[in-house]
């Protein structure tokens, strides 16, 4: 805590900062005035402090006078006052002037200590409070959906950060993401680099830096900072930065944000471990004259028809690098992974923004689509099998069909082929005989009325007339007899 002591006796102000130093390390005697106009004259000159301990009665202007021209100039230093005790009557009056603490002559070292210690605890807890609220307006500044916070309340926060001094000149928005993440403490050093006022906060998926911006610097300071930044981080991250134009007054934050977005999204596609990408310097994206989607349907359907693989790889090789010139917005790309998905017989979501560059986002979807594909293509193949299977039966349903003789007529197990028949079809292979012969049954009942009822089991693979007569009725519910009746 940085301390200033004001009075004009040399004695006393120099025994006062004595004992505050032996108070605690935590407490900085920062300038030991002789009257109000030295002090003003310090803070003139770069020495701001947090606590001001002044003597009431003083020539020229008086402790009050001072206390006064404080909370009017600089309302964030607290104020405590020393006097002795026939100075009751101006101690009351600096009480009413906000003053915080108030010691007698001499002072007491234990109560100069515990007094201290008051103050400390009072500026740290207000520091807190100050940090947390010029986050939250930050936070409301920062989101990019205008209906999600109203104008008022935008309004509102911008002219509460109006006169912080990360404002008093230019700004620009840095938005960071590094893969694996950063911790705090790689990352504030890095921005203590470069050498200007700064704050960061945790947002959307991401670090956002706020960094002041002289008015006296130059074209490319955005540009040199950025890199700066960049350049501080560790070799073993990829880390992608992207910054906005420089702006003046908090009420533009939502555009300076949304700029350092459109530029980190750049820097996204970039080679490399580390990019930077600022929004001065972007290039327009080259617009296809066809969606590259629609390229990649056209090139992939026949090889799709067919599972040539090789076709496929092809065809996405040449959608991805078309698409990836003309620099597609999260939501394009999420929607033409998905789609690809999708042609592939497969709904699953993908968010290119979990990756950290266009690179491992590039790896990540070509490995997806090609166990997709594996997958499509073990499916026609057991689709393939199931349609063996079920000619197979067409072909000799009359006849007493063995599963172990079906199996060797398609290459498999019987135990695999019946979990495949019953998978694909949700039917086991008998009962897909028995309702082959059922329907085959009624298909003669009604058009061969000269046939036995026995007849037309033998026809179907029943030797046995009361077990054809049976299965008949379990499959019908009525009898072969019963059944001719009805449709004759």
């Amino acid at each position: 805590m940085k301390i200033a002591v004001v009075d004009d006796e040399e004695r006393i102000r120099g025994g006062l900062a004595k004992l505050i130093e032996q108070a605690g390390e935590r407490y900085e005697v920062a300038a030991a005035c002789s009257g109000a106009a030295d002090l003003f004259e310090k803070i003139e000159a770069g020495i701001l402090p947090e606590l001001v301990i002044t003597d009431i009665k003083m020539p020229g202007m008086s402790g009050l006078e001072l206390i006064d021209k404080l909370r009017r100039e600089f309302p964030g230093i607290k104020c405590a006052v020393i006097s002795g005790f026939d100075d009751f009557a101006f101690a009351k009056q600096a009480m009413r002037y906000g003053v915080e603490d108030y010691l007698l002559k001499p002072v007491d070292p234990q109560e100069l200590s515990e007094m201290l210690a008051r103050m400390h605890a009072a500026i740290e807890e207000e520091a807190e409070r100050s940090a947390a609220d010029f986050e939250k307006r930050l936070r409301l500044l920062l989101v990019p959906d205008e209906e999600a916070v109203p104008g008022q309340f935008r309004e509102e926060a911008a002219k509460e950060l109006q006169d912080h001094p990360l404002f008093r000149e230019a700004y620009a928005v840095v938005r960071v993401r590094t893969e694996p993440a950063a911790p705090l403490k790689e990352l504030h050093g890095a921005l203590d680099v470069v050498g200007r006022p700064w704050t960061s906060l945790e947002f959307g998926g991401g670090t956002t830096v706020i960094v002041s911006i002289r008015l006296t610097d130059h074209y490319d300071t955005i540009r040199e900072q950025g890199q700066t930044l960049m350049q501080r981080m560790s070799v073993l991250r990829h880390v992608r930065v992207g910054a906005s134009e420089p702006f003046r007054g908090p009420i533009w934050l939502p555009k300076a944000a949304e700029q350092a977005e459109a530029a980190l999204h750049r820097a996204w596609f970039e080679p490399g471990r580390h990019a930077f990408a600022d929004f001065l310097h972007l290039e327009k994206a080259a617009e296809p004259s066809v969606h590259p989607f629609v390229l990649f349907d056209r090139a992939s359907r026949a090889a799709l028809s067919i599972s040539d693989w090789d076709g496929v790889h092809e065809a996405l090789v040449g959608w991805w690098g078309e698409w990836m010139r003309a620099y597609p917005s999260w939501e394009d790309l999420r929607e033409g992974c998905e789609g690809v998905f999708a042609l592939l017989g497969e709904k699953e979501a993908f968010d290119p923004r979990r990756y950290a560059d266009r690179q491992a986002c590039a790896a990540a979807f070509f490995a997806a689509v090609h166990e997709k594909f594996r997958r499509l293509r073990e499916q026609r193949q057991e689709s393939r099998v199931v349609e063996t299977v079920k000619a197979y039966i067409a072909k000799r349903y009359a006849e007493e069909i063995e599963l172990c003789k079906i199996a060797e007529a398609v290459f498999l197990t019987p135990s695999y082929l019946s979990k495949l028949f019953k998978t694909e079809t949700g039917e086991t292979i008998t009962d897909y005989l028995i309702f082959v012969r059922m329907e085959r049954a009624k298909a003669l009942l009604r058009e061969r009325p000269s046939l036995k009822t026995y007849e037309v089991g033998e026809l179907v693979g029943y030797t046995d007339p009361a077990y054809f007569n049976k299965a008949f009725k379990k499959a019908t519910g009525s009898t072969p007899k019963e059944f001719r009746d009805r449709v004759r």
